[in-house]
């Protein structure tokens, strides 16, 4: 079966992929999905609300090896974009951006009825079993059936989230044409760190300010909610910094918490403070109005002050080494959580081996977008951004070699 282009997979970059290079005049179109129905995983973004992209959004919000900057502004206005498939956007203070019904299945619904309303075929269930460029065409075979095509969109994800279709096995294809391929790692995942610290601090969740450091080095500080877990520390602030982590040397790093951080230089004026309100109690209930007692009780181990300690008896000393702990709080990092807990994928197809417009230089014909080229970004909407702004990008170019 001939087309004129083919794209492997029916996920967000593919979608925009289908739609952007019917908009352009390319006629026969097919989306090979291997689950039983297209944009499974983009129903599950935004805790179903799909926080679809980001305002502002510039190339500083991503990482890794691809020059994103002229995809990005070649792609202009998300808005616009969702707008003509009969999606409206709404931007929240922050500003994240979402479908107007704030649920995941309008998005959805907009590619799918676009798509249904031009013709573009839904071609599910179809594993794709090998990618092979002969004749002038490219073949992508699943269990069969040969489908052929002069242009092929590889848009088949990475390998975060594998229960939801994207367990990387797809990049095999692309090994098999030495493609070059930076390795995987989970990225916008939770930290690792000693478990026998944060067995004491599981369940919590605290709002404060965390900063990664590379050895003596701040690399990058976030604020917001850490949440504690019997192994890791999570939150989209956390999420944020586990794109900066090398892989290859966690011993390196460490996270340095501060649940205080609106307190400035106040904590030991509160400290003093507190000891004379709380005059007659011990050190762990002189702090159990300022923080979590779980997290009380670390900082007083970390200042090697007993928490049965009478606060009466604080020295001035003790009280500078309180106020240091409370604002100190250390995790080294021992690895990344898996990819099952990974909103996305570090890694993929590097930017040597692609052109501006995201086709494989090695391979004409053949192009790679969304998560597997070599592009990751922080929480927020940016990673969606990239998917719908790469597949548009490698449309567009097909539609100006077409015609």
């Amino acid at each position: 079966m001939t087309y004129d282009l083919l794209i492997i997979g029916g996920g967000a970059s593919g979608l925009a992929a289908a739609v952007t290079a019917k908009s352009l005049g390319i006629g026969k179109i097919a989306v090979l999905e291997r689950l039983p129905r297209v944009g499974k995983k983009i129903l599950a973004t935004g805790n179903g609300r799909c926080n679809l992209s980001h305002t502002p959004i510039t190339a500083e919000n991503f990482r890794g090896s691809v020059d994103v900057a002229p995809i990005l502004a070649e792609f202009g206005d998300v808005k616009a974009f969702f707008e003509t498939l009969g999606l409206y956007i709404r931007t929240d203070d922050a500003g994240r951006m979402y479908p107007h019904t704030m649920a995941a299945t309008s998005v959805l619904d907009a590619f799918r009825l676009r798509m249904r309303e031009d013709g573009v075929e839904e071609i599910c269930d179809a594993q794709v079993d090998s990618l092979h460029f002969t004749k002038g065409l490219w073949h992508v075979k699943t269990t069969g059936v040969d489908y052929a095509a002069p242009y092929v969109i590889f848009a088949a994800g990475g390998f975060a989230a594998p229960k939801l279709g994207t367990d990387g096995s797809a990049w095999d294809l692309l090994k098999k044409l030495d493609i070059p391929i930076v390795s995987p790692n989970p990225n916008l995942c939770p930290v690792l760190s000693d478990a026998r610290m944060l067995r004491q601090l599981k369940g919590l969740r605290v709002k404060g300010e965390i900063t990664l450091y590379d050895q003596d080095d701040a690399v990058r500080t976030e604020i917001g909610e850490v949440q504690f877990t019997d192994k890791a520390l999570s939150g989209i602030c956390v999420f944020n910094l586990s794109g900066f982590i090398d892989t290859r040397r966690f011993e390196d790093y460490f996270l340095l918490f501060d649940p205080l951080p609106e307190l400035g230089f106040d904590i030991e004026s509160i400290l003093y403070t507190l000891q004379g309100t709380r005059y007659g109690m011990n050190c762990e209930e002189m702090l159990s109005g300022l923080l979590p007692k779980p997290l009380v009780r670390l900082i007083l181990k970390n200042a090697d002050i007993s928490p049965d300690y009478p606060c009466s008896e604080l020295s001035g000393q003790e009280i500078r080494r309180l106020s240091i702990s409370s604002r100190s709080l250390t995790f080294p990092v021992k690895g990344l959580a898996g990819f099952e807990q990974a909103q996305s994928t570090r890694g993929g197809v590097p930017g040597r081996a692609l052109d501006a417009h995201l086709q494989v230089r090695s391979h004409p014909g053949l192009y790679v977008t969304g998560e597997a080229a070599d592009v990751h970004a922080d929480c927020g909407g940016y990673h969606l951004h990239w998917c719908w702004a790469s597949g548009a990008a490698a449309a567009s170019d097909i539609a100006r070699k077409m015609g």
